[in-house]
């Protein structure tokens, strides 16, 4: 008996992860670039809402935000609706920082589908930009 399509999808999907992480190149910017992009479409957000957004723990996220923080990237403002809280902003060199790692995931992904029909690519994007959405709507 033959793998089922959704079978075939999850191997799919977590062979191109997979990839992506290791010609990614450093983790920690991928890391930082993935949390400042919340904290820039979310802003100004807190890191428990932040945490819920992406998924992940909130220690987790808190040592990395303290780190985003350390280095500029990342500012910190009192929340006017709860005094123990904080609002998360990107800086522009926060800003800067993602956009740099934008342009060099976009880099990669034009080097590896250079030789693809330009209809497939779009297929691929608008296929992907589908799953995504039907996901969220679970």
């Amino acid at each position: 008996m033959g793998a089922r399509p959704a079978d075939e999808l999850v191997v799919a999907l977590s062979t191109l992860i997979t990839h992506l992480k290791r010609k990614s190149g450093d983790p920690d910017t991928s890391a930082r670039a993935f949390l400042l992009g919340h904290v820039d479409r979310l802003a100004p957000v807190r890191a428990t809402d932040l945490a819920d957004h992406a998924a992940l723990d909130l220690s987790t996220i808190s040592r990395h935000l303290r780190g985003l923080e350390d280095a500029g990237l990342l500012t910190r403002s009192p929340d006017p609706d709860d005094r123990r809280a904080s609002l998360l902003s990107v800086t522009d060199e926060g800003r800067a920082f993602v956009e740099d790692a934008v342009r060099a995931r976009t880099a990669m992904l034009a080097a590896a589908t250079a030789d693809w029909p330009a209809a497939d690519v779009s297929a691929l994007s608008e296929l992907l930009t589908r799953l995504a959405h039907d996901l969220e709507s679970l």
